[in-house]
C-alpha cells in the first residue's frame, strides 16, 4: 500500500511538474541597433532597447486548443528611424531578439544616461551635437571602458565604433 502511494505522489508531481512547464519565467533580451528604441508590446510602452522582458509578464498565456500560446506584436519606435512591427508567440519568445531599424542618416543619437537627466531616461540629441560632444578619440575609449564593464555587448561595439568613425 505504502509503494502505491509514493508511485502514484510521484506520477502526481511528474504531472504537475509538465503542467507548469509552459508557465516557467525565462527573460529575453530586447535589443536594437541603433540602440535607445522604444519598445512597446500590444500597443503599450514597456521600455527602451537594450532590455530584457519575462514574456509571461508581458504577453500572458492564452488557451489555443489544448495548449496554452502567447501572442502578440512588439514594435520598436526611434527618432529619425522607420518603426518596426513583429508578431511573437512561443517560439520567438525563447531566444534573444535584435531588431535592425532603418534610419535616416541624421537620425538623432538617443542616450539613456546624461547628466541632470532621471535614471533611464532617453534623451534624443541632435546628430550634429552628438558629433561635437568630445573628440574621436576621447569617444572610442568611453566606448571600449563600457565594453570592458559589461554595458554593451561586442555587437553593439563593433556597430558603435563604426558609426564613430564614419563621422570622420
Amino acid at each position: 500500500m505504502n509503494t502505491i502511494r509514493r508511485r502514484v505522489a510521484t506520477l502526481g508531481v511528474v504531472a504537475l511538474a509538465l503542467a507548469l512547464q509552459g508557465c516557467l519565467s525565462v527573460p529575453v533580451n530586447l535589443r536594437s541597433e541603433p540602440t535607445g528604441a522604444t519598445v512597446l508590446a500590444n500597443g503599450k510602452v514597456i521600455g527602451t532597447t537594450p532590455m530584457q522582458i519575462y514574456a509571461d509578464r508581458v504577453f500572458p498565456h492564452k488557451r489555443k486548443g489544448i495548449d496554452w500560446q502567447r501572442e502578440g506584436t512588439l514594435t520598436l519606435e526611434r527618432p529619425g528611424c522607420t518603426p518596426k512591427t513583429m508578431d511573437v508567440d512561443n517560439d520567438t519568445l525563447k531566444r534573444s531578439l535584435t531588431v535592425d531599424l532603418a534610419c535616416r542618416p541624421d537620425a538623432p543619437v538617443v542616450l539613456t544616461t546624461t547628466p541632470g537627466a532621471a535614471s533611464g531616461q532617453t534623451v534624443a540629441v541632435p546628430r550634429q551635437a552628438a558629433r561635437t560632444t568630445g573628440g574621436t578619440a576621447e569617444r572610442l575609449k568611453e566606448l571600449e571602458e563600457l565594453r570592458r564593464q559589461g554595458l554593451i555587448t561586442g555587437e553593439e561595439y563593433q556597430s558603435l565604433r563604426r558609426r564613430i568613425l564614419e563621422q570622420l
